[in-house]
């Protein structure tokens, strides 16, 4: 047996002793349970603070990293700003806040926070699950993907929610066919506090942290604001990847009366970092530098840091208006906007694979023509300017009545968007990294031989060959919908729901979207409809335990890649939406000192896309199943043990193997005490064996991986704390993503930070 089977085995070993442990506790305390009043939660939302205060009536769903509520009609998995406190990483953003969570997976090689991270759920990948904050889901254009580091950083997060599962029919945004994961500010006190945060750690990294409440300010009408101020910088884990990052947020709330309140909320986010467009190190560079090799100081290879840098700014802002009609009614409306711009010098390829000047075509092939032409015959280095610009304005209205049978919820959504991007090869001055100027033709013979381009692809006619892509993109959507809560008695609640969608996207402008793909000149448009169903069940057998299912359909429309084709009248173009079909059953249970919740879910998944060379296709169905589960045990002396688990499924239904990137299995444990002033923590969480492609094959097995952190905090005086934060306790390197290229000489692989640490000081006044 190998030491990985070994230590699965004992990893699986002690998760089904605890959870049977704890299963046994919450039998023989169900009797004397009792609801635990705790501390407000740190939003200001009040839906989610209803949820996080039911969820955490008991101490053990109190102290818990995740727990549930009762009132869940889908699983998920709630985390609180006391655990964001002391365990995420203070550099950390979402992705470092719900990795804890079943069936989460992602990490962050660089340092948490240090770059963009990834997370996968139950095997749906970025882009196929909705990301909000305030309930507002944000994304790229082209597809709705994010970029974990860009626009929230954990110390605006006030809670998180994690939703397996597409929600109800008022779960608005792009993607909630695969789930959800919920972010939600921090709530503006009514007293007026300075706190400041100072962080130093491992890579030469440095953190501050400057939050202002106001309180209520006098002669305002009970006005009161919240400033969150960061400023970060850090070498990085890996070689000459650093990174340079200034964040700020203003929230501000104003009542009108004792039924109205006004919510406004701007933030803003700017970060530099010396990296590749596409990171990631080949075997042959892991042999030659290691694992933590990113970029060299030498000027004479295209892994020069200087020709690899990468600046973005975002921006995030919207006002939110919500009060009481009469009659039972409700109604809340937020208007929003956010952008996106990043602008990226690259060199074409940091692998090594092929030589500068090299553009991995036969040596004497041109690869238009398939003529005799020296393509491959220049010296310089190669790199690009890649440009992507952004924005996105919406509004979401909900309206409810309250019955006294039900609460029917209704409303809608409207957003538009618009996005420039364009890539320009250039040829790269070693005297002057920063020079542009020089494009980097990669056709010379097309270009050169325009006199006899009508014997060639129209495409050879265009001037510029060194313009990869440049294009304009703009979509807009609505959502409608309609979820009756209807309460027949006091234990059971059902609520139907309907979403009607609609989804235009437009593509104008000069494309050549890489040689073998069409060069396209006109508008481009295509629209999208669809009408969802939904139903979910709550039944509670006790206040402090339910059962829940849920039946509901997703729908994602195709990304803007759909469009980029070879041949523009070929009927193998026409791409149908990705669509879900979601079946999960579950049981949430809270005692006194045990909290407990597990679900089984199924997914029918169908049009499941992908391009190739010459155009996109749908490829076929995937089937989604899995089981997961969370439970904690308090002691009354502040130590909360907890564990949670998850066995998933991801398989094509023709191959009837596993897709790529989709982890078999997750587990997390472990402990928090609080104890007066003293807080600790110690948490493990292994993701299982993936595959890097679809099929299972074996030169592509990613092995599961294991992550311990420690966190200890001690207060002075009610005042000060001082925090030490461990990550990777066992300074565990294994490989955890695979980027597939040509072949194995040029895949990139990346790997688990090294253990690193961070000591921070804070004072509140």
């Amino acid at each position: 047996m190998t030491t990985f089977s070994r230590a699965a085995r004992r990893h699986g070993l002690l998760a089904s002793t605890m959870l049977l442990t704890l299963a046994a506790s919450a039998l023989t305390t169900a009797a004397f349970a009792q609801d635990t009043q705790t501390d407000q939660p740190d939003v200001s939302d009040s839906a989610i603070k209803t949820v996080i205060v039911k969820a955490e009536r008991s101490k053990a769903a109190a102290t818990a990293p995740t727990k549930a509520s009762v009132d869940a009609t889908q699983p998920q998995s709630i985390i609180s700003r006391p655990y964001i406190d002391l365990v995420v990483p203070e550099t950390g953003d979402f992705t470092s806040v719900a990795q804890i969570a079943p069936s989460v997976s992602g990490t962050q090689g660089n340092g948490a926070g240090y770059g963009d991270a990834k997370l996968v759920l139950r095997g749906f990948q970025d882009g196929e699950y909705n990301v909000t904050y305030d309930g507002v889901a944000y994304g790229d254009t082209n597809d709705p993907s994010h970029h974990s580091n860009t626009f929230f950083p954990a110390s605006t997060i006030g809670a998180l929610v994690v939703d397996r599962g597409p929600g109800m029919a008022g779960d608005l945004g792009q993607a909630n066919f695969g789930g959800a994961i919920h972010m939600y500010s921090n709530k503006v006190t009514d007293d007026a506090s300075f706190t400041q945060k100072l962080s130093y750690g491992s890579f030469n990294s440095y953190q501050a942290v400057s939050i202002i409440q106001t309180g209520v300010i006098p002669d305002t009408g009970g006005m009161k604001a919240l400033v969150n101020l960061q400023t970060r910088k850090t070498d990085g884990a890996l070689s000459y990847f650093g990174l340079k990052s200034d964040n700020w947020e203003v929230k501000a709330e104003k009542p009108f009366g004792d039924h109205w309140k006004l919510t406004f909320l701007a933030t803003h986010n700017q970060n530099f970092s010396y990296s590749p467009d596409n990171d990631g190190a080949t075997l042959a560079q892991v042999a030659m530098y290691g694992k933590n090799f990113d970029m060299t100081n030498d000027p004479s290879s295209p892994t020069y840091y200087k020709y690899n840098r990468i600046l973005k700014n975002t921006a995030f802002a919207y006002a939110r208006l919500e009060g009481d009609l009469g009659g039972g009614w409700t109604l809340d409306d937020t208007v929003y906007t956010y952008y996106y711009s990043n602008k990226t010098l690259s060199a074409l390829d940091t692998t090594g694979y092929t030589a500068p000047g090299v553009y991995r075509y036969p040596t004497g092939v041109d690869p238009y023509t398939t003529t005799t032409n020296p393509v491959n015959d220049k010296t310089t280095l190669s790199g690009y300017d890649k440009f992507n610009y952004y924005d996105v304005n919406g509004d979401i209205l909900r309206i409810n009545k309250q019955f006294s049978f039900g609460t029917l919820k209704m409303g809608g959504l409207a957003e538009t968007s618009d996005t420039l991007r364009h890539r320009y090869d250039y040829a790269i001055n070693q005297n002057d990294p920063y020079d542009t100027s020089t494009p980097d033709y990669r056709e010379k013979n097309c270009v050169t031989e325009e006199t006899v381009a009508l014997a060639k692809p129209t495409r050879c006619a265009v001037n510029d060959r060194s313009v990869q892509y440049q294009e304009r993109s703009w979509w807009t959507q609505y959502q409608l919908f309609a979820d009756f809560i209807w309460t027949p008695t006091d234990n059971l609640t059902v609520t139907p729901g309907v979403k009607s969608l609609q989804f235009t996207r437009n593509l104008a402008g000069k494309i050549k979207a890489k040689p073998n793909l069409a060069l396209i000149t006109t508008p481009e448009s295509e629209t999208f409809r669809k009408t969802l169903p939904f139903l979910t069940v709550n039944y509670k057998l006790r206040k402090n335990w339910s059962l829940y299912g849920q039946y509901a359909q997703g729908f994602l429309v195709p990304p803007l890649k759909d469009l980029y084709v070879n041949d523009l009248s070929s009927a193998s173009n026409v791409v149908a939406p990705e669509q879900t079909t979601n079946y999960q059953f579950g049981s949430v249970y809270n005692g006194g000192h045990v909290s407990l919740d597990g679900d089984v879910y199924q997914i029918d998944f169908k049009n499941k896309f992908s391009c190739n060379n010459n155009y996109c296709y749908n490829q076929g169905g995937v089937t989604y199943k899995g089981i997961e589960g969370q439970a904690a045990y308090a002691f009354d002396f502040g130590l909360t043990v907890f564990a949670n688990a998850s066995m998933n499924s991801a398989k094509s239904n023709t191959t009837h193997l596993t897709i790529k990137e989709a982890p078999k299995s997750t587990l997390g444990f472990g402990g928090i005490f609080r104890s007066g002033p003293v807080k600790a923590a110690l948490t493990f969480k292994q993701v299982g064996e993936q595959w890097a492609a679809d099929g299972e094959p074996a030169d592509y097995k990613i092995k599961a991986y294991n992550n311990v952190n420690l966190a200890v905090s001690y207060d002075f005086a009610e005042r000060y704390t001082v925090k030490l934060q461990v990550d990777n306790l066992i300074d565990s390197r294994n490989v955890t993503k695979i980027s597939v290229n040509d072949g194995p000489i040029d895949d990139q692989y990346y790997f688990q930070a090294p253990t690193n640490a961070m000591l921070t000081l804070s004072a509140k006044f």
